[in-house]
């Protein structure tokens, strides 16, 4: 028996120490991963993408072309000792080596239902070595307040979204390629600016109150995603960093119940089959604070742009068992008691959501401070939140037409 359980410790010790890691790309970490992340061909599927040493990879730009190799739109690579042996040149390089000179992930104009003028229609989609557009979600854009309206996306295959008919070439082409061109210059940078510095949001946000000697019970505003990038296959995660994706909100909102939901969404689309699930994400109303007396909205752009919403919403379709669910975060830590019962406009069913995990620990969800989540019929939700057409989703009214089991197919 010591024999055997002497092998046993060599074996392992060798296994451990001796064997060549795996080649694996942590698509969540910013600082992993090149700033321009190609992708991997063969693993769309996966939602962790890992290669095991001598496995063989197709690394590939789209229509774009590699930092290290501009001749090159696709790269052939070897695993070896968690690097990446490079059959084009026999290097061996780290994965941060090799980034495409520009990402391969777009965000277009494009035709959009339900996303009439004066909205504006995008799509967050990928262009493949074969010139085929592969769409991942769609936006409706409200330019004149700076803000998105609803986003869509799906967890088909390779997160694949199915469009109405439409005409291809109308999205607008950049003579830079792809470039982000997201709205005009100025939104762009003015999106760009408040989404990437917390401290200049919050020291624009305290000089819009200074004169009011507002407390803010040491609350802060950060930006939020609206499609969590937990709900794409991990190769498509990236996409949801575009700034047409984020809001302002506050942090104790983000960190809370917002990203509990986002997390419980997301393991559902995860378990639930291919294509099984559509997901609608947006923003309704602007808040505002007691100021003076008064309610003083909360815009950090003149002109009444960039509002910080009053509430971020998700709705889920499980269009095969006709059957959804709207979740609602009231994005307002300062709701007094007396004014709870205004703001949760439907009588919500959350505490008989079997599959929302994490947001029901502790009920926590019933915490406005960090941000207080309800959820609604359809029906009831489209009462209120025009901004998802009444009609996109048909089911039945009532508890019988309410996503609140967990499901797979």
């Amino acid at each position: 028996m010591r024999l055997l359980n002497f092998l046993l410790f060599v074996i392992s010790f060798h296994v451990a120490h001796f064997s060549d890691p795996w080649c694996e790309m942590q698509l969540s970490c910013a600082a992993c991963v090149p700033e321009s992340m190609p992708r991997v061909r063969g693993a769309a599927r996966a939602r962790r993408a890992a290669a095991p040493p001598g496995a063989e990879l197709r690394l590939q730009c789209g229509g774009g072309a590699f930092l290290l190799y501009p001749a090159l739109a696709e790269l052939r690579v070897r695993c070896e000792a968690g690097r990446y042996r490079v059959q084009h040149d026999q290097q061996l390089r780290h994965l941060l080596d090799l980034g495409c000179q520009e990402s391969v992930f777009e965000d277009v104009l494009h035709q959009i239902e339900n996303c009439g003028s004066p909205l504006q229609g995008r799509a967050y989609q990928v262009r493949e070595s074969n010139s085929r557009v592969l769409h991942l979600a769609t936006v409706c854009f409200d330019e004149d307040r700076a803000i998105a309206v609803s986003l869509r996306m799906s967890n088909a295959e390779r997160n694949q979204l199915e469009l109405s008919p439409h005409d291809e070439h109308s999205a607008p082409l950049s003579l830079l390629g792809n470039f982000n061109h997201m709205f005009d210059a100025k939104t762009r940078r003015d999106a760009e600016r408040l989404f990437s510095d917390d401290a200049h949001m919050n020291k624009r946000l305290h000089e819009l109150f200074k004169h009011d000697h507002y407390s803010f019970a040491g609350q802060s505003l950060t930006s939020a995603k609206l499609l969590s990038s937990h709900y794409f296959d991990e190769q498509n995660m990236q996409v949801t960093d575009f700034a047409s994706n984020k809001v302002a909100a506050w942090r104790s909102v983000v960190e809370g119940n917002l990203q509990h939901l986002q997390r419980d969404v997301g393991a559902l689309l995860a378990q639930a089959g291919r294509g099984a699930l559509r997901v609608w994400a947006g923003t309704h109303g602007a808040g505002a604070l007691r100021a003076g007396g008064a309610r003083a909205e909360l815009f950090l752009r003149a002109g009444r742009r960039f509002p910080v919403p009053r509430y971020i919403w998700t709705v889920l379709h499980a269009q095969h068992l006709n059957k959804a669910l709207a979740l609602v975060v009231l994005n307002d830590p300062f709701v007094a008691v007396s004014e709870i019962r205004e703001a949760v406009f439907c009588e919500s069913a959350c505490g008989s959501v079997s599959w929302l995990h994490e947001l029901r620990r502790n009920r926590n969800y019933e915490s406005p401070v960090y941000g207080l989540v309800f959820c609604c019929s359809v029906a009831n939700f489209t009462d209120v939140v025009t901004e998802l057409p009444r009609d996109v989703i048909d089911v039945p009214a009532g508890r019988s037409g309410m996503l609140t089991e967990l499901f797979t197919v």
